[in-house]
């Protein structure tokens, strides 16, 4: 049986004596499609930014995160590209979008400058952004908001990497841009062969897209299958009521975010 190609073992992160996460065991398949669910403060994000190597210096983390199939901790970049909830978090306000994304890959390849700037207009064509070539000069305000969610992605594909994190990356688009988005990103990683790590509160999008779903409480994982598994054949208490409580994409999203009374769940 081959390695996973992300394995993450016995993972904690807590804040002083504030748990964020604890004891978090997972492998990811290369081309894998895991979908990390749970509500708002579950720990699902910081898993997420665990694996990427990008929480906060304040955060005390124990275990281990490794791609078995190489030596050292997986790169940020290089092996691992991250698209945020807001691109904000990975777009500089006062730089044209082409110099980042070619910056991204000088970053990482030794390549010139022409080079990158032309692997960067592909990049932005790659993503349906019209007349990318023209767009290399523009700076992130001069587009839209699924624009600029459409280049956060070019950045965090511009690198090749093997594993992909989005984190609740069509939360704040409207309904019809994040079916877009999602089929966009869909048809990426599948072009690519890439492995796909995202986390949602969506239901629906988890069904649609992932073929694991893990599912966090409290900073727990408390549940963990094929996507058919989980959701056709739930078996903990909180993975019921999150899927009895589950709102579409195409619910209006202020009434999307689920929240789960604990009272109501036979759990510690």
């Amino acid at each position: 049986m081959s390695e996973p190609l992300l394995r993450v073992e016995n993972v904690g992160v807590s804040y002083g004596k504030t748990v964020a996460l604890a004891d978090i065991s997972l492998d990811l398949d290369q081309g894998g499609r895991l979908a990390l669910i749970g509500e708002s403060g579950s720990g699902k994000s910081t898993l997420a930014m665990a694996i990427a190597g990008l929480l906060p210096k304040q955060a005390r983390q124990t275990g281990s995160i490794v791609f078995p199939g190489t030596s050292g901790r997986p790169r940020l970049g290089r092996d691992i590209g991250v698209v945020f909830q807001d691109p904000g978090g990975s777009l500089d306000p006062v730089m044209r979008v082409g110099d980042q994304i070619a910056e991204v890959i000088r970053a990482h390849e030794d390549t010139s400058w022409i080079a990158a700037r032309v692997r960067a207009a592909d990049l932005m064509d790659r993503v349906r952004i019209p007349k990318a070539l023209s767009r290399l000069n523009s700076y992130p305000h001069e587009f839209s908001g699924g624009q600029r969610q459409r280049i956060a992605l070019a950045l965090a594909l511009a690198a090749n990497p093997s594993l992909v994190i989005a984190d609740e990356l069509t939360s704040a688009l409207d309904t019809v841009v994040q079916r877009h988005i999602v089929n966009l990103l869909d048809e990426l990683v599948r072009e690519d062969g890439l492995t796909l790590l995202f986390v949602t509160h969506d239901i629906a999008l988890a069904s649609e897209r992932a073929d694991q779903i893990a599912v966090l409480y409290k900073g727990q994982l408390v549940e963990q299958g094929t996507a058919t598994d989980v959701l056709g054949q739930p078996a903990h208490p909180y993975t019921k009521a999150l899927i009895g409580a589950h709102l579409s994409l195409d619910t209006p999203r202020q009434r999307r975010l689920v929240e789960i009374n604990p009272d109501s769940l036979n759990v510690p």
